[in-house]
């Protein structure tokens, strides 16, 4: 069993053999599992870049040495791959109904692209679907991705407990072998400077995607008394049945 955090993987080469597919942006979760869902890959140039999403199936190894991914997909997979878009983390599926433009005046559009080079005009511009079919899609996505959580958005999220404030989500424990979420990393540095502290999934109660808050079903001596982490990049099976031990609850599920 291996382990990795979010903030080493964010930004890694994704290679497909010696072919060069792109860089890991962001990563997708269920919330209720905290099973890894998407790897969301970034594609292209800066001007024409493209977000795809691949599963956990098609990696092959990771190398911290290269900073790189090693995945099992052929460039016409890559070109087939599901958009971003396609499925969209909570805190984006309660955006308007609106898309933005920019547009330079001499009315060539550019999609996300604002332009450097002449001065652009923000347009917005309307779903030009029906209603009713842009309701039909929402609820069928919304069901099917309605614990999806993007890893970049809640990093910073306040953690609290149920007596007071933790302090922010620093970063994420990553379990190679199952592709899940081990572990959630506190920043205590305002609160026990010089030590780490973790929890486990099991442990939140409830996360907010409107207040950027993650709340958490302990109190906060109970953490400040955990077991000692010197860092997250030494994390070892016998760190996690301590703390399994501490808590009083299984830490794999």
């Amino acid at each position: 069993m291996t382990y990795c955090i979010f903030s080493d993987l964010r930004h890694y080469d994704i290679k497909g053999g010696d072919e060069h597919i792109g860089k890991l942006h962001d990563i997708y979760l269920d919330d209720q599992t905290w099973q890894i869902k998407w790897f969301v890959v970034e594609t292209g140039n800066w001007f024409s870049s493209n977000k795809i999403l691949l599963d956990s199936q098609k990696i092959i190894s990771i190398s911290p040495k290269e900073a790189s991914i090693q995945v099992a997909l052929t460039q016409k997979e890559v070109e087939n791959a599901p958009s971003a878009s396609e499925h969209v983390p909570v805190s984006d599926q309660h955006n308007d109904a609106y898309r933005y433009i920019a547009a330079s005046h001499n009315t060539l559009l550019f999609p996300g692209y604002a332009g450097l080079m002449m001065p652009t005009t923000l347009i917005e511009l309307p779903e030009a679907r029906p209603e009713a079919e842009q309701d039909l899609e929402a609820v069928v996505r919304n069901e099917t991705d309605r614990h999806l959580r993007s890893a970049g958005e809640i990093d910073g999220y306040t953690i609290l407990a149920s007596d007071g404030k933790l302090g922010p989500l620093s970063d994420l424990v990553i379990n190679t072998s199952t592709w899940s979420i081990e572990l959630l990393a506190l920043d205590t540095s305002k609160w026990l400077p010089g030590k780490t502290v973790v929890i486990a999934p099991l442990s939140i109660e409830r996360i907010s995607w409107e207040e950027r808050e993650i709340r958490v079903k302990m109190d906060k001596e109970t953490l400040e008394n955990s077991p000692e982490l010197s860092s997250l990049k030494a994390i070892e099976t016998s760190y996690l049945s301590r703390l399994n031990e501490y808590y009083r609850f299984p830490m794999v599920y």
